[in-house]
């Protein structure tokens, strides 16, 4: 009876290392990951205005990173790019810097916070947008309504 129990033991184990040992790689998977980063690390909106990229990334007043942010950049009244923090909280998005004028501006709206509109002029590439829970604080149902209201935002 002991021998049969150790047989047996002994082919479970060696399917199962087999079965390890034939997996088949995921490395083409980041490889794939690094290639849709732009070189300097922020994730793209995936939607191209123009040749000029700006990014940086989002933050709480306390300093905690906020993933999953929406952000909408309203370049003038009839064109805006999305973009949505990834789990670093950091955004990117391509823009073209002949279509900005002094209109040009960032809303970014996350639930819990209040909403926070960044003129054009006053961001520096790179740099942080700190959300705030100073004003009306935006619900999850605003929340996912801007998230999902932003994603039309097209050329």
């Amino acid at each position: 009876m002991r021998s049969i129990l150790l047989i047996f033991l002994l082919i479970t184990i060696g399917c199962k290392t087999k079965q390890l040992k034939d997996a088949p790689s995921i490395d083409h998977i980041y490889e794939y990951v690094n290639d849709v980063q732009k070189d300097d690390g922020l994730m793209d909106s995936g939607k191209q205005l123009g040749g000029d990229r700006i990014g940086g990334k989002i933050v709480s007043d306390d300093g905690k990173i906020i993933t999953l942010a929406a952000l909408k950049f309203v370049v003038n009244d009839s064109i805006c790019v999305n973009a949505y923090s990834d789990f670093d909280g950091q955004f990117g998005l391509w823009y073209d810097k002949n279509l900005i004028g002094d209109k040009s501006h960032f809303v970014v709206m996350f639930k819990k916070f209040s909403k926070k509109i960044v003129p054009f002029y006053e961001f520096q590439k790179n740099n942080s947008i700190v959300l705030h829970k100073n004003d009306k604080i935006i619900t999850e149902k605003e929340y996912l309504k801007f998230y999902e209201e932003i994603r039309s935002c097209t050329r």
